[in-house]
């Protein structure tokens, strides 16, 4: 039996589990509990969202861009999924560089460095700065699928990424509001 699980569908779900995360953890913070394990599962999926998104916008330039290292780049390697890809900082880098695209990922690169901090060392920070990071990646996040993924959607999708991308305005909203 054929298992094929496509690009599209992991961009998507690392979204929705941003939104499926914020529901309990903002019920939970109402109620004065700091849930530690959501904002680490927020950040971890946003972070993933993050890397999902550049890393399709580059394919979408062409399929080298997503090679850690260009010179390496093999057709038969990109299609086996045999290769070392792009960090989210080069892949940024790529994006203005190579594809002239004018974004501003500060909150995001903030987020991808929580993410290596929680899965190589540990984080260190404060809440109110994680929060506020969360928040403004969010909006870059929406801003950048928006712009620059959204219309090369299937039109099925389409429709999914639009009602992500309204969460995660709502979200950033509620998010930039919260106090501790």
């Amino acid at each position: 039996m054929k298992y094929e699980l496509f690009f599209l569908n992991n961009m998507h779900d690392s979204m929705e589990m941003v939104n499926a995360e914020l529901d309990p953890f903002l019920d939970l913070s109402r109620q004065g509990v700091f849930d530690k394990l959501c904002v680490k599962h927020i950040i971890l999926n946003l972070a993933n969202c993050l890397e999902l998104l550049v890393k399709y916008r580059l394919e979408q330039e062409h399929w080298t861009l997503i090679f850690s290292d260009l010179n390496k780049a093999k057709y038969s390697d990109y299609l086996e999924g045999d290769y070392i890809s792009v960090d989210v900082k080069s892949g940024i880098s790529r994006l203005k560089n190579i594809c002239e695209m004018k974004y501003v990922f500060t909150s995001s690169i903030h987020i991808y460095q929580y993410r290596n901090r929680l899965m190589h060392y540990t984080l260190i920070s404060t809440f109110e700065q994680i929060i506020e990071d969360v928040a403004n990646a969010m909006e870059e996040i929406a801003e950048f699928v928006e712009k620059e993924v959204f219309e090369d959607l299937p039109e099925e999708a389409q429709k999914d990424f639009q009602s992500s991308i309204a969460d995660y305005r709502k979200y950033a909203v509620i998010l930039k509001e919260f106090k501790i």
